[in-house]
């Protein structure tokens, strides 16, 4: 009878024959995805991510059964296996394993960060910068200032030059370019570090409205601020787009692909190629953000998770968010004395390029301390910014591996 309930019931008997340590973080797994998806549902956490993430997360660990009947201490599941490398076993799993093509054939080789951030091309406004572009530029270099700190921090913890840059990259709040720097520098790291990369840039919008108004008094967060978006044409705008890849290429050949993939995106949208800017702002960037979702979910596999460098990486991962979100705010009250007040320090945090979840939350508490206030489009200027000095400082990093630490 037991054995006749162990086969029919797989998913509950497996936590009987696994450790203890795993069973219980299986479970609480399952427990963490069901409140991911309840806070995406409630829009209390990016839905888009947070909703298939959550589903994902319960299924890999909820779904486990006995893959051969014969020896009930082989246990697996039918959903995805991220560490199988071998050729022909990859082919073999392939044809079970319903998410393993997806995952093999877009996530591990960065493609579905490239489409993402062909999305986001198309979704950027170039002439955002040009409304105050010093500011812009420097204040995204204020942002990354928790990439450098966690670099310090993740070589100072034990870990590995390549692991301790992917996991620095965290602070650029780039999803995408800590996909492709772990792929380069740390593959073996790469599940661990995507799942904690997301998870945390989407618990951003919770978190970073507390560090606001800790850093910035209620009487400073509705301060007014007087410009105009420059008039450019479309011909400049893509020319500057153009020039700008090559240079990046020429420059950085190791974040080519990423670079590409961006400035592509804001070319298509410049050109107005109507049918490619629908297909990519919608079709793909929403497509590809859904299968990320899904995919992130369900790496979160206990066994896969149980490691001893993941508690090091999530440590390194709120250190880098923290301090970066640090910085940027420090570089918006910079301003804001340089212009002797005529600068709203909240733009600042928009420098922490999780675009456009930052500039939005600075537009929000503006304007929650002054209905008339309106900082967006310098707010999405310096996120604009901040996708471009991560993209370099990855390429950097990637290039002086090996020596930078």
């Amino acid at each position: 009878m037991t054995d006749q309930l162990v086969q029919i019931f797989p998913g509950i008997a497996t936590l009987f024959y696994q450790s203890p340590v795993i069973a219980c973080t299986r479970v609480g797994l399952i427990i963490f995805g069901l409140i991911l998806a309840y806070y995406g549902f409630k829009k209390v956490l990016e839905p888009l991510i947070m909703i298939p993430m959550g589903l994902g997360m319960i299924a890999i660990n909820a779904g486990v059964l006995f893959m051969d009947a014969n020896d009930l201490s082989k246990i697996g599941n039918i959903i995805l296996d991220p560490m199988v490398s071998d050729p022909s076993d990859l082919v073999n799993i392939m044809q079970i394993n319903f998410l393993q093509p997806i995952y093999t054939l877009s996530f591990s080789n960065a493609l579905i960060a490239c489409i993402v951030f062909m999305g986001i091309g198309v979704l950027s406004e170039i002439s955002f910068i040009l409304v105050r572009p010093w500011a812009c530029m420097t204040i995204a270099l204020f942002g990354e200032l928790g990439t450098f700190f966690a670099l310090v921090v993740g070589k100072w913890m034990g870990l590995s030059s390549g692991a301790a840059i992917s996991a620095a990259i965290i602070g650029g709040a780039d999803g995408p370019m800590v996909l492709f720097a772990s792929l380069m520098l740390a593959k073996d790291l790469f599940v661990p570090i995507a799942v904690i990369a997301y998870l945390y840039l989407s618990l951003t919008y919770v978190g970073y409205p507390y560090l606001i108004k800790m850093m910035v008094p209620a009487k400073y967060r509705g301060v007014d601020m007087e410009f105009d978006v420059p008039d450019v044409s479309k011909k400049t705008k893509f020319l500057m787009t153009v020039i700008l890849c090559a240079l990046l290429c020429l420059l950085l050949p190791v974040a080519s692909p990423l670079i590409l993939s961006f400035f592509i995106g804001v070319a298509i949208k410049e050109a107005e190629i109507e049918p490619l800017q629908n297909l990519l702002e919608s079709t793909l960037l929403y497509g590809a953000t859904f299968f990320m979702g899904l995919l992130l979910g369900v790496l979160c596999d206990a066994s896969t998770l149980l490691n001893d460098t993941v508690f090091k990486l999530v440590i390194i991962g709120v250190v880098a968010l923290a301090v970066s979100g640090v910085g940027g705010l420090v570089g918006g009250w910079i301003f804001y004395w340089l212009t002797k007040g005529k600068f709203n320090p909240l733009v600042g945090i928009a420098g922490v390029s999780c675009m456009p979840t930052t500039p939005k939350i600075a537009q929000k508490i503006a304007m929650e301390n002054n209905p008339y206030c309106i900082i967006m489009p310098i707010a999405m200027g310096t996120s604009i910014c901040g996708v471009i000095t991560t993209a370099i400082i990855t390429g950097v990093m990637i290039a002086t591996n090996g020596w930078l630490l």
